[in-house]
């Protein structure tokens, strides 16, 4: 019998990321908070950093004292900036407890969608994942939509997250119950 040497390659193929950033804007409602472990765990899967973005609202001056109006705008501007600091500091706890990097950033601003746009842009993201309210009809042309201006707006991908209607969700468990589908909704 002969003996042979055989030589063994292995070659990893890396596929390309699917993402590489995802922004994900809070603004410290009840819906966005429960975005944010949707998109950490949607970048957690694809390997991509998550840059988080909450935009404050300006002071609007709405006396005429000059000593009034910069107490006023002080005191609101230092609440603010705590409160919007809090809101990005919980998503990045979040973020971390999932070994995901990321990034905060905190912005003053008029309309809230074009800073999402700028930051995805400025911070090179590709993908933007927010929440959104489901407002329709008068409220959504009283209010304005946020996430419809981004759809309307921005060149990168957007993901809207949704809270599931609730008969959504006690139809899913009757289905998870009957054994169909996998238990829980994340």
């Amino acid at each position: 019998m002969s003996s042979a040497a055989i030589e063994v390659m292995s070659v990893e193929v890396q596929r390309p990321a699917l993402y590489r950033r995802i922004l994900a804007p809070i603004d410290g409602s009840e819906l966005s908070q429960e975005a944010v472990p949707h998109a950490v765990k949607l970048a957690a899967a694809t390997g991509a950093s998550v840059a988080f973005l909450t935009v404050l609202e300006p002071f609007h001056i709405l006396s005429t004292s000059a000593e009034m109006l910069e107490a006023t705008r002080e005191e609101y501007e230092r609440h603010a900036e705590a409160q919007g600091d809090q809101i990005l500091e919980k998503a990045a706890e979040t973020a971390r407890a999932l070994g995901v990097a990321c990034v905060t950033v905190r912005r003053w601003g008029e309309q809230p969608y074009r800073d999402i746009i700028d930051v995805a842009k400025e911070l090179d993201c590709d993908l933007i994942a927010m929440a959104s309210h489901g407002r329709g009809g008068v409220s959504s042309l009283v209010l304005g939509s946020v996430s419809n201006k981004v759809l309307a707006h921005s060149s990168v991908p957007v993901l809207v997250l949704r809270k599931p209607h609730p008969e959504a969700i006690r139809q899913f468990e009757k289905l998870a119950e009957a054994g169909y589908v996998g238990a829980g909704i994340a």
